[in-house]
């Protein structure tokens, strides 16, 4: 099993750890997953740990269980190879975090629940939304630049260049 973060930069997946502390030769065509080495054909792992296509590997070492890969790769746990591969993805590429997606996901959801029954209602929600989005975007604007992130690395988080994010948050910011 592999993941792939929202960017599609990162492809995440759990290796085996060997008793040296290393990882198994790839196969042909491929890496070697993680289930693979069980002992019987070649090598076995003592471990597991997250890993990602980009060249990342996680240092913590997660027990291997190999009756259940689920328990295994830890996706809905909060410590194993997921968590360790998804800290990596969000610290590289500083993606939303997962309890924020889900917040504006319920948000979305229901103000469409709400257009159908009471569209006024989901109208002023929408408005209300709307209208504190600008503060909020120079908020994090201005966090961004007390911690010297560049403009361009600003202007990216909002789909435009370096020069037109410092055209939109500059003013803002100095004051």
């Amino acid at each position: 099993m592999s993941w792939v973060d929202e960017t599609g930069r990162h492809e995440g997946y759990v290796t085996a750890v060997l008793a040296d502390g290393g990882e198994p030769a790839p196969r042909p065509g491929g890496r070697m997953p993680w289930w693979a080495c069980n002992g019987a054909d070649g090598p076995r792992a003592v471990g597991v740990r997250g890993a990602c296509t980009c060249g990342w590997r996680g240092s913590a070492t997660h027990p291997v269980d190999f009756g259940d890969d689920e328990a295994t790769e830890g996706h809905e746990a909060e410590a194993g190879p997921y968590a360790d591969w998804d800290g990596h993805a969000t610290a590289a590429e500083g993606l939303v975090p997962y309890d924020v997606e889900q917040l504006l996901g319920a948000l979305q959801r229901r103000i469409e629940e709400l257009s159908e029954s009471r569209p006024v209602t989901a109208l002023r929600i929408a408005a209300r939304v709307e209208s504190a989005a600008p503060r909020y975007s120079a908020d994090a604007a201005r966090a961004a630049r007390r911690g010297l992130v560049s403009w361009e690395t600003i202007g990216r988080a909002f789909s435009t260049s370096g020069e037109a994010a410092q055209d939109r948050f500059a003013r803002q910011i100095a004051d």
